[in-house]
């Protein structure tokens, strides 16, 4: 009888999965996917282990569905059809890039913890691609999880305190401003003697410029661990300078104002797995990975931060811990509209949480909280 190439094909893929399956260790889809939950409990936030939990949930569904209940089965094409599923028929409409992006990285994450024990084959996790999004693409960006940021300024804090890079992290991190906003920051714009320390953001072309014009100039308070670092980096490590237009930048170098290429770069180098001390990953060495090739390489790395994302989970941590959306707004340059649809990551049950946190806290003054005001 003859044989196709088609059924050739699979009969080879399918001698090729029974060869690694035989150094795999079976296990059952659902135990996997508890393991990977407990290994990641203690890291990231319950809410952030509830949304890993469900998507997982979702995968192991439709792998069940189409036959598969051993981890050691799992190959791309079976993931490839779970992305395809998902994106065209799990949803009323159509997943958005971002939201594919966001099932992607929790489905690779749930895949490269699975090869590390033997569950699934280690060449599966380097098989899944990130979709990259194009500039201004009407999406969410990923929020970065409060351990990694901590992890992130441990590091900077320990072996590069008070430098530049530093400065452009701590100013982001704590201001939750535009990239653009820090770039355009003077040596007179920090006041740091006042009662309460504040940064004044001002609109100022040619030089430097904000998003908003004119309607995003502010003076904004800053807490006393930022103003350590600034005290700091001014009396010892800022190049003094003055620009063509006569102005003393906060941020130098030795030609000038530092530029806001550089300064994405510090966010990108710094955010990287490798430069945390951790595995890479993508499997790669400091000599085989091309995002560590050079400083602008290091936007490459699928695992890295942008400036944006960091001022995305500012905002919605200060959600989060119940600051007033207008005092957000406002601190932040941004309408309440684009807030809403592009920053409040919060899900339904931490908004109710919320919701009677505050109430309770006006009812201590009132002394009643009904159970139905929340």
């Amino acid at each position: 009888m003859e044989i196709d190439k088609k059924e050739l094909q699979e009969l080879v893929e399918d001698q090729i999965v029974a060869g690694q399956q035989a150094t795999l260790d079976p296990m059952m889809i659902d135990e996997g996917i508890q393991r990977y939950l407990n290994s990641r409990s203690g890291s990231i936030r319950p809410t952030t282990v509830n949304e890993y939990e469900n998507e997982l949930l979702l995968l192991q569904q439709h792998l069940e569905k189409n036959g598969i209940q051993n981890l050691n089965e799992v190959r791309n094409r079976d993931l490839d059809d779970y992305f395809i599923w998902r994106k065209e028929d799990s949803h009323d409409t159509r997943l958005s890039t971002n939201t594919m992006r966001d099932v992607r990285y929790i489905v690779r994450g749930f895949v490269r913890y699975a090869a590390t024990i033997d569950a699934i084959d280690s060449d599966v996790p380097g098989n899944i691609t990130i979709p990259k999004l194009a500039d201004g693409e009407d999406v969410h960006d990923i929020e970065i999880d409060a351990e990694r940021l901590r992890q992130i300024f441990d590091q900077i804090e320990n072996r590069a305190y008070a430098t530049r890079e530093h400065v452009v992290w701590a100013l982001l991190d704590e201001t939750g401003r535009r990239l653009g906003c820090i770039h355009s920051l003077d040596y007179g714009d920090v006041h740091l003697d006042a009662e309460h320390p504040f940064l004044e953001f001002r609109h100022d072309p040619p030089e430097t410029s904000l998003k908003n014009g004119d309607k995003g100039e502010m003076k904004v308070n800053i807490p006393e661990s930022l103003c350590t670092v600034l005290d700091t980096y001014l009396k010892y490590n800022r190049k003094e300078c003055t620009t063509e237009n006569g102005r003393s930048p906060l941020l130098t170098t030795s030609y000038g104002r530092l530029s806001k290429s550089t300064m994405r770069k510090y966010v990108y180098k710094w955010s990287r797995p490798c430069f945390l001390n951790e595995e890479c990953p993508e499997g790669h060495d400091s000599e085989g990975c091309g995002a560590s090739a050079s400083p602008d390489k290091y936007s490459k790395c699928p695992d890295s931060h942008s400036p944006h994302d960091i001022r995305h989970t500012y905002i919605t941590e200060r959600l989060r811990d119940g600051v007033p959306v207008e005092a957000i707004t406002e601190r932040c340059d941004v309408t309440k509209e684009i807030l809403d649809k592009h920053y409040d990551e919060r899900t339904s049950e931490e908004k109710r949480n919320l919701r009677r946190r505050v109430l309770e806290e006006v009812g201590a003054n009132r002394g009643s909280f009904s159970q139905a005001d929340a």
